[in-house]
C-alpha cells in the first residue's frame, strides 16, 4: 500500500478534540475579556460617581459660601446719616416687623423660608434647614464700578424689588436677600430612568412675586447649618454654634439679639449618588456618620455613594448699616 505522501499530510484538517480543545480556549479568553471589561466599566462609574460628589458637595459650598461671606456687607463708601459704620445690627430696609431681615443672617430649622409669609415654614424634626442672607450693594447706575452684588441668587436684578424703589430712586444701597434651601425633584437620568431627589435651591429678591426656590444642583440627601454666636459683650469669637431653634432661645446683648451677634456659619450637605454604583461587598453592613452626628446603618441592598461636605464660613454680620 502506498504511504500518503508529506504533501498530503500537510492538508489535512484539525481533529475534532484539537478543534474542541481550541473553542475551550477561546472561551476561557472571552470570558476573562468579559470580565475585565465589566470590572473596568464598573470601576469607571464609581470613579466617575464619586467624582460627581465631589464636584456637587464643593460647588454647593462655593455657592453658600460666597453668600455667606457678604452677609451684613454695606458699601463703605456710602455714610450712614453721615457716620463711619459701626459693630452692632444690620438695618431692616425691607420689611419692618420681619425678623429675617433684621441683620446679616437668619435660619429655619427643619424647614425652608416661607417667601409668601416672609418667614420660616413650620419646622419638622429632621428636615433640612434654611438659611437666609441679607447684605447691601449698589446698583448698575451707568457706572462700571459696581460695588457687591446687584443680582440676586437667581441671577434677577435687586432693584425689581418694589422695597428697593427708594433707594433705587435716590441712589442709596440696594437689599439684596438669598434664601437657600433643599426642595424635593425629579429628573431623567442618562438612562432614562426617573431619578427622585433633592435639589439646593434658591430664592431671591429680585422676583418677589415668586413663590419658591429654584433648584440650583441636585443630587443632595440633608443639609444642616449651625451658627456660631457671641455671648460676651465687645467680643468677636463665637462662644459655641446653636440650631436656628437655639439661636432664637437666646437673649440680648448690649441691646443686640443673638442674630445680630452671629459671626460664623457652619453648613453640613450630604450629597448621595442617584444610581448604584457600588459593586457587592459580602454581607458587612455600612454605616454612615450624619450632619447630626448620627451613625446611620444602611441596608445592603444600597448601593449608592453618600459623602458629607461642610465648612464654616466667617461672615460680616455685625456691621451696621441702618438708612
Amino acid at each position: 500500500m502506498n504511504q500518503p505522501s508529506s504533501q498530503h499530510r500537510r492538508q489535512q484538517g484539525l481533529t475534532l478534540i484539537e478543534l474542541m480543545v481550541a473553542l475551550v480556549i477561546g472561551l476561557v479568553i472571552t470570558i476573562a475579556a468579559s470580565a475585565v471589561y465589566v470590572a473596568t466599566v464598573g470601576s469607571t462609574r464609581v470613579t466617575q460617581s464619586v467624582s460627581d460628589l465631589g464636584e456637587t458637595g464643593q460647588l454647593a459650598l462655593e455657592l453658600m459660601g460666597r453668600e455667606a461671606k457678604k452677609a451684613g456687607f454695606f458699601p463703605a463708601q456710602f455714610s450712614v446719616n453721615g457716620q463711619p459704620l459701626q459693630p452692632g445690627s444690620f438695618g431692616n430696609t425691607k420689611a419692618a416687623g420681619n425678623a429675617v431681615f433684621d441683620q446679616g443672617v437668619f435660619g429655619c430649622e427643619g424647614a425652608n423660608y416661607n417667601p409668601a409669609t416672609k418667614a420660616c415654614g413650620a419646622k419638622v424634626n429632621g428636615a433640612p434647614d434654611g438659611l437666609v442672607i441679607n447684605y447691601m450693594a449698589t446698583a448698575d447706575f451707568g457706572d462700571a464700578a459696581v460695588i457687591g452684588n446687584h443680582r440676586d441668587c437667581n441671577r434677577e436684578v435687586v432693584s425689581a424689588d418694589t422695597d428697593n424703589a427708594a433707594a433705587v430712586a435716590s441712589g442709596r444701597p440696594l437689599f439684596v436677600s438669598n434664601r437657600f434651601g433643599l426642595v424635593g425633584t425629579t429628573y431623567t437620568a442618562a438612562n432614562g430612568n426617573a431619578v427622585n431627589t433633592q435639589s439646593l435651591a434658591c430664592h431671591g429678591n429680585g422676583n418677589e412675586a415668586a413663590t419658591a426656590l429654584t433648584p440650583l444642583l441636585a443630587g443632595f440627601e440633608d443639609m444642616v447649618v449651625r451658627y456660631g454666636v457671641y455671648g460676651t459683650a465687645n467680643q468677636q469669637t463665637p462662644d459655641r454654634f446653636y440650631s436656628a431653634t437655639q439661636v432664637n432661645a437666646l437673649g440680648l446683648v448690649e441691646s443686640l439679639t443673638p442674630w445680630q451677634r452671629v459671626t460664623a456659619v457652619h453648613v453640613c450637605l450630604v450629597v448621595r449618588t442617584p444610581d448604584a454604583v457600588r459593586q457587592g461587598e459580602g454581607a458587612t453592613a455600612r454605616t454612615f456618620r450624619d450632619c447630626r452626628g448620627n451613625d446611620i446603618m444602611l441596608s445592603n441592598n444600597d448601593r449608592t455613594l453618600l459623602r458629607r461636605f461642610e465648612r464654616v464660613f466667617a461672615v460680616r454680620n455685625n456691621l451696621k448699616a441702618s438708612l
